[in-house]
């Protein structure tokens, strides 16, 4: 086991570290920073969330070995940045969406976003530089997608936003980043569904954006089990169904997301077997 593990660390330095800085992280918030508030038992689930994600996007960033990005949508990057600006955007002029742990005293959730914000951008930045360099994706995707989810995103959480932080403004803002946010896999999906080659390094991203989800989805369950009789008789109605079928189209894309992923990084993998030993053939003969 250990001479497994020193060849993963000469192998994947940048991994390995990842991997130890957020386990010391989780340990050190648990034990030194996660307080529950009084009606905030289980808050850390967001921050939680929030970290898995933004070590998802590092992941995607620091460690995948092409800069292509075979396989990636760029649809999918930018819905997933405007929906981390617009969310982290909502917790710097009220508290209403931040998580009511201790981690709030030290910013921890907010600083997750915007460390994930500023992993996205940087990734469109280096991903688009690079396809538009080399003529690689173009015309793959359509931009009307994007439009097309961001004009769902803001009627469905015009339609869904609670109304009980006194701050419309913030309510629809953090409903418009949880749809779009939910939405933004759907690009993905449909490329995947007709792709035939993937950057089998991004695995570390396909596992962690859906360990996020599925985290965030345990929380509402439970706060929904939790808190609804109490949310029906102030007539949150609108509010849970909204979240409950935004949580659940969340992880059923991150979970086609990933089948998906594995399916075609198989294929490709048999791909490259298969022309690898007709080519040891052809030098024999």
């Amino acid at each position: 086991a250990m001479q497994a593990v020193q060849e993963a660390v000469r192998n994947r330095p940048t991994t390995c570290a990842l991997y130890a800085l957020f386990t010391v992280g989780c340990v050190y918030v648990h034990r030194g920073l996660r307080q529950p508030g009084a009606n905030a038992e289980w808050d850390w689930a967001l921050t939680l969330s929030a970290g898995l994600q933004c070590l998802a996007l590092a992941m995607l960033v620091l460690d995948t070995q092409s800069q292509v990005a075979e396989g990636l949508s760029e649809i999918t990057l930018w819905a997933f940045f405007i929906a981390h600006v617009t969310r982290v955007s909502t917790t710097f002029w009220g508290e209403g969406y931040v998580p009511e742990d201790s981690t709030a005293d030290v910013y921890l959730y907010q600083m997750l976003e915007v460390c994930s914000a500023c992993l996205l951008a940087c990734k469109l930045l280096g991903m688009t530089s690079v396809r538009t360099m080399h003529d690689v994706g173009q015309g793959l995707e359509r931009w009307s997608a994007l439009i097309a989810m961001v004009v769902v995103a803001i009627g469905l959480g015009w339609l869904c936003k609670s109304t009980g932080h006194n701050d419309a403004m913030a309510d629809f803002s953090w409903m418009f980043s949880v749809w779009l946010d939910s939405l933004a896999l759907g690009p993905q999906v449909q490329l995947l569904m007709k792709a035939m080659q993937v950057d089998e390094s991004a695995v570390h991203f396909a596992s962690f954006t859906l360990a996020s989800n599925l985290v965030f989805a345990a929380f509402w369950a439970r706060h929904t089990q939790d808190n609804y009789e109490a949310l029906s008789e102030n007539g949150y109605h609108t509010f849970l169904y909204g979240i409950v079928c935004a949580t659940g189209i969340r992880v059923f894309l991150c979970l086609a997301y990933f089948y998906l992923f594995a399916k075609t990084s198989q294929v490709f993998r048999s791909v490259k077997r298969h022309n690898y030993e007709l080519c040891a053939l052809d030098e024999e003969l």
